[in-house]
């Protein structure tokens, strides 16, 4: 942290949780280049440089972007009231939650199977070698191509499915006759723009391998799991995050090149394009005549975090199930209308 000794001061006055602290460390952490760079501490510093730091800084959602300028505004408290020099521009940094939902959510399945279809410019080489691959999007399903379980992954996301679910995902629990996945006693919807991605998923014995020299068709690993490759029946989280994180989100230079040829392009995640098909969902239920609630999603949000951790809440007298469960709605609901504002919806 720059400055590590004043800030230190800081949080041990401010907080007794370990949990409290470690956050804080993280934001200042965050903050440390910048603030070597400048030259100064960030309780200095204008709100036209704290801008764009705060906004690359903080998070998606309303209430992670708010701790943070909470944080921030209470540290700068601090440091005036033990005689540091202090700047305003904190207290004069806006949350832009609107333009950061724009650039890594999607609006409906058609934006999200448009980002998935993107493909790899032919300026930039592709290298087949995994720890320095390049390629970027995914093969559409035609191909059939491994690629095809990145892409049912990301509808699985977008239906709902909680990533460590994601992966164990079998053909019997698809039913492609009613656009649904069943699994472990919850169902979820999927969309017509991703039935061919599923039938492939769920039915090929083998897939397409393209290497630079020749292309053959290699059999799948045994098994019925939706997502197994070549190699195992099982699906490593570990493994298939940094694949899929790395072809939907391009540097800064690559970027480039996608939009210079009008390529679509989102810094998405599975937890954010999840929310994404949430809030669709949601849109379409309003669009229906039906009543604004989030109710029945945060109480089957809250039931799937039970059944894998009894202990993922902690309650009180005064902290009971409905008032995390009222919370959590808010959150959402503030959420949600910030996103269709975002898509103009």
């Amino acid at each position: 942290m720059y400055n590590e000794e004043r800030k230190q001061k800081f949080i041990n006055t401010h907080t007794k949780k370990n949990s409290t602290k470690k956050f804080m460390v993280q934001i200042f952490n965050w903050f440390e280049p910048y603030e070597t760079e400048w030259g100064i501490d960030l309780s200095q510093q204008s709100a036209e440089i704290l801008q764009p730091v705060v906004d690359k800084t903080s998070g998606l959602r309303s209430k992670s972007t708010e701790l943070v300028l909470i944080l921030l505004k209470e540290y700068v408290n601090w440091c005036g009231r033990n005689g540091y020099e202090t700047s305003r521009g904190i207290y004069e940094v806006k949350i832009n939650s609107i333009e950061k939902i724009k650039n890594q959510m999607v609006s409906s399945p058609i934006h999200l199977k448009r980002i998935i279809d993107r493909e790899t410019p032919k300026e930039i080489p592709v290298n087949t070698n995994k720890k320095e691959e390049k390629k970027f999007g995914f093969d559409k399903p035609e191909r059939e191509t491994v690629d095809i379980t990145y892409r049912v992954f990301l509808w699985m996301a977008f239906a709902g499915l909680d990533d460590e679910d994601a992966i164990r995902v079998t053909a019997d629990d698809v039913d492609l006759a009613n656009l649904r996945i069943n699994f472990e006693g919850h169902s979820y919807e999927i969309y017509k723009e991703c039935i061919e991605d599923f039938e492939k998923a769920c039915n090929l014995k083998s897939f397409i391998y393209e290497h630079p020299r020749y292309t053959i068709r290699r059999d799948r690993a045994s098994g019925n799991c939706i997502m197994r490759g070549f190699r195992s029946s099982d699906v490593d989280l570990k493994s298939i995050r940094p694949i899929i994180n790395r072809r939907l989100n391009p540097t800064e230079k690559d970027r480039s090149k996608f939009e210079n040829l009008k390529q679509p392009f989102c810094k998405l995640s599975y937890k954010r394009i999840q929310l994404s098909g949430m809030f669709y969902r949601m849109y379409e239920r309003e669009r229906a005549g039906y009543t604004l609630n989030f109710s029945e999603e945060v109480a089957s949000q809250i039931k799937r975090k039970l059944e894998k951790d009894p202990n993922t809440y902690t309650t009180t007298d005064t902290r009971t199930m409905t008032t995390i469960a009222n919370q959590i709605e808010r959150e959402y609901l503030a959420d949600y209308r910030k996103w269709k504002c975002a898509f103009a919806i």
